[in-house]
């Protein structure tokens, strides 16, 4: 049995990632917000088909809210890191 090395270690841990030469931190972080924005609202289809009791399949339904409530605490996590930082740059002397 061959074994191949690894080029590079993130093609290992996160294959399905690709290469974006010269995408913006703007550009990446609208998309983040676009995505965590559509779990959000698969999430509420979700609360209203198990509402009005149009469920197939529950443990699907149950994983997309949970989804969003763990991208929604993601994207305030990272929201009130970015604010700390802005407040420590703001609060140093030149």
């Amino acid at each position: 049995m061959k074994i191949n090395r690894l080029e590079n270690i993130n093609d290992f841990f996160h294959p399905q990632i690709e290469k974006k030469e010269g995408i913006s931190f703007s550009d990446l972080l609208k998309d983040f917000v676009a995505d965590i924005n559509n779990d959000l609202l698969q999430a509420k289809e979700a609360e209203k088909k198990i509402a009005s009791g149009e469920v197939e399949n529950i443990q699907e339904l149950l994983y997309q809210i949970s989804k969003s409530e763990i991208s929604l605490r993601l994207i305030t996590e990272i929201r009130n890191r970015a604010l700390e930082s802005y407040q420590e740059i703001m609060r140093m002397q030149v």
